[in-house]
């Protein structure tokens, strides 16, 4: 089995970087989505999880940002994960929601802080790789997650099928790459971190 004790963590990946509410893209990416009130003044990000260890490491992530966060459980023994209401987060919802849809920002530059929360919301270690979840079979969201990836310098194949839509990662070269932009992984995350 591989283990990511030796991977060397990456200087432009996410241990390094200041935590940033513009990190939150990488949520959206695995099926996170806006809530706005007051007229657009405030919103909330919530994205729904199936494990607890990935509510708590979201929340520990919002938190780093300044966000205060807090779960519910949802249809289906999921776990919404949900940050506060607040004004900060209104500009970041204006950047994806054109009219009711949620819509890949023009800006979007994804971090390695932001490809971390992708795969803590929805990272999976499969047989044939590492899978980031996308909930979401929008093309256009779905394109733009590929693009991301590749200018972070992750070569990834676009899937389909069973385990739903994503980007899956192959190969050691791919897979440390990977863990070296994204940083330890979480606690009680297991097998569903690259290389863990």
């Amino acid at each position: 089995m591989l283990d990511n004790r030796g991977v060397q963590f990456s200087l432009f990946g996410a241990e390094a970087a200041d935590p940033l509410v513009e990190d939150l893209d990488g949520v959206l990416l695995a099926g996170g989505d806006w809530v706005r009130t007051d007229g657009d003044a405030a919103a909330r990000l919530s994205v729904l999880v199936a494990e607890r260890w990935r509510a708590e490491a979201l929340r520990a992530e919002f938190a780093d940002r300044g966000l205060a966060s807090d779960t519910a459980e949802a249809p289906g023994e999921l776990i919404a994960v949900r940050t506060e209401i607040t004004a900060r987060l209104a500009p970041q919802a204006r950047r994806w929601i054109r009219g009711a849809t949620l819509r890949p920002p023009a800006d979007l530059a994804l971090s390695a802080s932001g490809l971390r929360l992708w795969a803590i919301a929805g990272g999976l270690t499969e047989e044939g790789g590492y899978l980031l979840r996308m909930s979401d079979p929008d093309y256009p969201l779905h394109r733009a997650a590929g693009a991301q990836l590749a200018r972070l310098g992750v070569t990834a194949v676009e899937v389909g099928g069973r385990v739903g839509t994503g980007w899956r990662i192959t190969s050691l070269k791919r897979l440390r790459r990977l863990a070296e932009l994204i940083g330890a992984p979480p606690p009680g995350c297991e097998r569903d971190w690259p290389l863990g």
